[in-house]
């Protein structure tokens, strides 16, 4: 789809988000975008959803356990974000934002998974299979399986941060934004992560 998905469903217990306070009196780099967004401009809202409904489905993937269901999250995370643009202070990228909103609702899919101890089988990576071939694809499909089983196998705090830094390609400080916790804590995360792998 090029846009917002039109009278997409508003999940029924809709994520507050938190007001994104700025720390610094330069503009936003996307302050005219972000202006468009709070005006209601329907161009400005297809292209937020045309820029990030990739990377959203992708890293939603990450987590959940089936196309569908990260496609449920892809929904709830731009219908947040469009009901929650103006709550946004600019203190991280709009891609940074919007991550954040994704790991919280994916997480929260697979939190109710694990409490009915009804997991599937965990999703191959989307984003070490995307663009190859079928051969290459099948010829790799063991070494995914063990990736993801080294993920699988992790918890949830080693896991998100190993999934934002190795397959989305985020920095510790993008990555302790998203997540909204120090760099520090960042760092002793992914340390342990990779020694668990």
């Amino acid at each position: 789809p090029g846009g917002p998905p039109e009278g997409a469903r508003v999940p029924a217990t809709a994520m507050t988000i938190e007001p994104v306070t700025a720390t610094s009196g330069r503009p936003h780099p996307e302050q005219a975008f972000i202006d468009r967004l709070r005006a209601g401009e329907q161009a400005a809202y297809r292209e937020l959803y045309r820029t990030y409904s990739g990377e959203v489905y992708r890293l939603g993937r990450q987590f959940v356990h089936s196309d569908a269901e990260a496609e449920e999250v892809v929904q709830e995370v731009f219908v947040s974000a469009f009901k929650a643009i103006d709550r946004f202070r600019g203190h991280a990228r709009l891609k940074t934002w919007l991550y954040r909103i994704t790991v919280n609702r994916a997480l929260k899919r697979r939190r109710w998974w694990t409490r009915r101890r009804e997991v599937p089988e965990e999703p191959v990576s989307h984003r070490l299979a995307g663009g190859v071939g079928p051969e290459v694809r099948a010829a790799d499909r063991e070494a995914l399986a063990v990736v993801q089983a080294c993920l699988g196998a992790l918890d949830e705090r080693k896991r998100t941060v190993l999934v934002l830094h190795e397959l989305e390609g985020l920095n510790t400080q993008e990555i302790a934004e998203v997540l909204q916790c120090p760099r520090s804590t960042v760092l002793t995360r992914l340390s342990r992560a990779r020694k668990a792998v």
